[in-house]
């Protein structure tokens, strides 16, 4: 069963290249769910891709009021310790980068796509 991470800049909006690597993913390893943590950016194209093939969606939002600045970080890892895959779309910006190095410290399968 592949429970999978997509993560990625929330200023990306390539829907086209987006979808394209998921449906790579998907042909290669199957996915039997898509985690997101809710963000603008990649995590909305996994959700729109989630609903438009019908596969089960699992959000988990960060609770920025609770925990400020830690709030990313602590539901990067809430995902993690959920999911057994990352595709992450990653241009070097932080909250990506967080989310790669917490799904290689869980084992995580990781997939990482350079933009």
């Amino acid at each position: 069963m592949i429970r999978l991470i997509i993560a990625g800049p929330r200023d990306y909006y390539d829907q086209e290249k987006v979808f394209c690597d998921i449906h790579t993913f998907q042909g290669k390893f199957g996915i039997d769910e898509i985690i997101s943590g809710g963000a603008s950016g990649v995590d909305k194209l996994a959700e729109e891709y989630a609903f438009l093939h019908q596969i089960p969606f699992k959000l988990f939002q960060a609770d920025w009021e609770k925990y400020g600045k830690a709030a990313g970080p602590i539901r990067n890892r809430e995902m993690a310790e959920y999911a057994n895959a990352l595709l992450a779309f990653d241009k070097g910006t932080k909250g990506t980068q967080n989310m790669i190095d917490i799904a290689r410290k869980y084992h995580l399968k990781g997939f990482v796509i350079p933009l």
